[in-house]
């Protein structure tokens, strides 16, 4: 149902107006008032489609209410009423952008389909205004992909214009821009932190000249007018954004900050910085607020010094030494850290060259090995690396499996730690006091090490090995004629008969003298 509210000062007339069929065409009368002072602020609170009012009325008119009306609710729909001797009045009337007008006496079934008509314009002035608040971020997102097209492009953008488009008006004299960018993977929760982002910047902006806008998935840039004091402004914005989200929002946060520029045109630049300023978020770090210039390094030689390290690292890799090539993957990711200009997207071709090269050398030294990481599962893992630190824990990682793979193989190669426990073990299998322990301490290993390598090779635990040792001993000498249980238990390093018996009858399902008998 549309609303309609009738503003008349004659009560009788009022009254015929307000008891019309109504209800038939769609519409509910929502209020009604005797003069346009009452009728703003009933206008105002109930926001009708429609308004029927007198022209001429005391204490406001029609014409001083509807250019009121009109500053506070533009789209709705007013007809005026009007006698033939106010007909100068009309035409006023229409200067004000007035729906239409009828002159008195009205028919009613006129009034009626004037106001099913101007109520039908302004459902179509709804859907349209509704298209463009639906279509603007993604206006808004062309906009800033525009911006960093090559400079030639940007000489072909009327920044000014293009702004007043997107109903982003900047005073000056100073211009900025802060990107944000919310560290999260999930489109649908990207698409709520947005707007929940909105909702938590726009107390802030109503203090500042500036316009946040919608740009890539994840990232929202804030547009920016700044006063004489800008340098220390901008700052302040930045890091008060950074606590108000770091607080508000189950989420991690960037802000880049771009130069601060005099004129509007500039404001491009401005935004291309804190672009690129973003791009080295993987080497700053996240629930950080950085600029272009805290990224930019002094260095002329770098491209040529990071192209020494890498060749050292793959030299160290080559010639088997992990030790050295974890030491030069550290000096590595230092210098990364240090110059900050390494992009995320080189970072990551960094990653997937010597997790290659990694790869060959630990399928070298596991052969026997079904459960390698194929080159096709790293390069999904690298590629979605957000930061230099996933890159190097998993290049370390790498080197730390080639390096403990190198160890196991030579180790088989000789006598192993197991085949000397092994041996250990069948010489003293008889000992009452044999443990993991003290085998362990027999060959000069831990206890842990020496229980995982065991279950690695053997496929056993300590304990079940040295049971299935004894219980076999145990049926060699039962086999024997005379053999008593309590000697056997005994002779195979149990203290306790009756708990060899327990323990033999659960390994073979007979008791020892059952098994004795049946020889």
């Amino acid at each position: 149902m549309h609303k309609v509210i009738i503003v008349e000062d004659d009560r009788i007339i009022r009254r015929s107006l307000c008891k019309a069929p109504w209800e038939q065409h769609g519409f509910v009368v929502a209020g009604e008032a005797s003069n346009g002072e009452v009728a703003v602020e009933l206008i105002n609170e109930v926001q009708p489609q429609v308004v029927v009012s007198d022209i001429n009325m005391p204490f406001m008119n029609g014409l001083d209410m509807a250019k009121l009306v009109k500053e506070t609710s533009p789209h709705t729909k007013i007809i005026f009423l009007t006698g033939y001797e106010d007909f100068n009045y009309a035409k006023q009337a229409v200067k004000l952008q007035a729906y239409d007008y009828l002159l008195k006496p009205v028919n009613v079934e006129e009034l009626i389909e004037k106001a099913s008509n101007a109520a039908a314009e302004w459902e179509l002035e709804m859907r349209k205004e509704k298209k463009v608040e639906e279509s603007l971020p993604l206006l808004q997102q062309k906009f800033l992909h525009k911006l960093t097209q090559e400079p030639e492009i940007h000489e072909e953008i009327d920044v000014e214009s293009e702004l007043t488009d997107l109903g982003i008006e900047l005073l000056g004299p100073y211009y900025t821009v802060l990107l944000i960018h919310i560290n999260e993977n999930d489109i649908k929760v990207e698409t709520e932190q947005k707007r929940l982002l909105h909702h938590l910047i726009s107390p802030i902006l109503g203090t500042l000249n500036g316009q946040l806008i919608n740009g890539e998935r994840n990232e929202m840039a804030l547009f920016l007018s700044l006063d004489e004091k800008c340098e220390n402004q901008k700052e302040r914005i930045a890091s008060q954004l950074l606590s108000l989200v770091k607080n508000e929002l189950n989420t991690s946060v960037t802000i880049t900050i771009g130069r601060t520029y005099r004129n509007l045109f500039e404001i491009v630049t401005a935004y291309i910085e804190s672009k690129l300023a973003m791009e080295m978020r993987h080497i700053m770090g996240t629930d950080h607020v950085y600029s272009i210039d805290d990224t930019v390094s002094g260095s002329l030689n770098e491209e040529n010094m990071f192209k020494e390290l890498e060749n050292k690292l793959e030299k160290h890799i080559k010639k088997g030494l992990p030790k050295k090539a974890q030491e030069k993957l550290e000096q590595i990711n230092t210098a990364f850290r240090t110059y900050k200009n390494v992009p995320l997207q080189e970072t990551r071709l960094f990653a997937l060259k010597f997790s290659t090269l990694l790869s060959y050398e630990i399928k070298k030294w596991k052969q026997d090995d079904r459960n390698l990481t194929s080159n096709v599962d790293h390069y999904e893992q690298i590629i979605h690396f957000q930061s230099l630190t996933d890159v190097m824990d998993h290049l370390h990682h790498l080197i730390d499996e080639w390096a403990e793979a190198m160890s196991r193989t030579i180790a088989k190669n000789h006598h192993t730690i197991v085949d000397k426990a092994i041996t250990y073990i069948n010489e003293h299998y008889d000992d009452p006091t044999l443990t993991q322990q003290k085998v362990a301490s027999a060959i000069y290993v831990s206890a842990p090490y020496l229980s995982n390598l065991f279950k690695m090779e053997k496929g056993v635990n300590f304990t079940d090995y040295l049971l299935e040792l004894r219980m076999k001993r145990a049926m060699e000498l039962l086999r024997k004629q005379d053999a008593k249980s309590y000697q056997v238990a005994d002779a195979i390093g149990y203290t306790n008969p009756q708990y060899f018996s327990i323990s033999f009858k659960k390994y073979t399902g007979y008791t020892p003298q059952q098994f004795s008998k049946s020889m």
